[in-house]
C-alpha cells in the first residue's frame, strides 16, 4: 500500500466501485415507490452546531469525498489487495442492498427491524464502512482505508440523531427494538443511548 497513490483517470480506477455502488442505489430509487428515497435520504434533527458540523461532516468526508476520490485511484489487478478488497466490497454491497430492501419495505409507519437490521440499528452506514474498506484494500490505498476508520468514529453523533428521531416517531416499539439490538453489529455490542 502506498500513502498517497499516483492518481489518474482511467478504466482500471476505483470508479468501478462508485458505479456498482450507484446503479444499485439507483435501481433502489426506481423500484421502491418515491416515499422510500425520501425517507432513506431525510437527516435528522441535530440538538446542537457541534452534531450538525460533526454530522455532515461525516456525510461529506465519507458519502462524497470517498466515493470521489476512490474514482481518481488505480486499482492493482494483479495483488492479493485487489482480490480481497473486491470480495470485501461486493459482500458488503449484497448486505448493504439487503438492508435497503428492508428499509424500503417496512411500512413508515413502523420501524425498521427486521432482516439484517435485526443484527445491527444501523446496518446500512455500518455495510458502508466496511464496503469501502474493501475498496480501500482493493486500491492499496491507505487514505481510503483511514477515512473509513474515521468514519466510525465521525458518524456517532449522526447514529445517535438518527435514534432520537427514531424515538421520538415510534416510541416504545423502538425502545424495545434498541434494548434488543446493538447499534454496530454483535462484535460491537454497545448499550443504546
Amino acid at each position: 500500500m502506498t500513502l498517497v497513490p499516483e492518481l489518474q483517470i482511467g478504466l482500471w480506477t476505483g470508479w468501478w466501485f462508485s458505479a456498482a455502488f450507484g446503479l444499485i442505489n439507483l435501481i433502489m430509487v426506481a423500484v421502491y415507490p418515491k416515499g422510500f428515497y425520501r425517507r432513506l435520504f431525510r437527516f435528522p434533527q441535530f440538538t446542537s452546531l457541534k452534531e450538525r458540523i460533526v454530522s455532515m461532516s461525516s456525510v461529506f468526508l465519507f458519502g462524497r469525498g470517498l466515493i470521489i476520490y476512490s474514482v481518481f485511484v488505480p486499482l492493482r489487478l494483479d495483488t492479493v489487495w485487489f482480490l480481497v478488497g473486491t470480495t470485501v466490497f461486493v459482500s458488503g454491497l449484497v448486505v448493504h442492498t439487503a438492508a435497503m430492501i428492508n428499509f424500503a419495505v417496512t411500512p413508515p409507519d413502523r420501524p425498521v427491524i427486521k432482516g439484517v437490521y435485526r443484527f445491527s440499528r444501523h446496518p446500512m452506514q455500518v455495510i458502508a464502512i466496511v464496503m469501502w474498506l474493501g475498496v480501500g484494500i482493493a486500491t492499496a490505498s491507505w487514505i481510503i482505508v483511514v477515512v473509513c476508520c474515521l468514519q466510525v468514529f465521525l458518524s456517532y453523533r449522526f447514529l445517535i440523531a438518527q435514534e432520537r428521531f427514531c424515538l421520538e416517531k415510534y416510541g416504545e416499539k423502538y425502545r424495545e427494538y434498541m434494548e434488543k439490538t446493538p447499534r454496530y453489529f454483535l462484535v460491537l455490542k454497545r448499550e443504546s443511548g
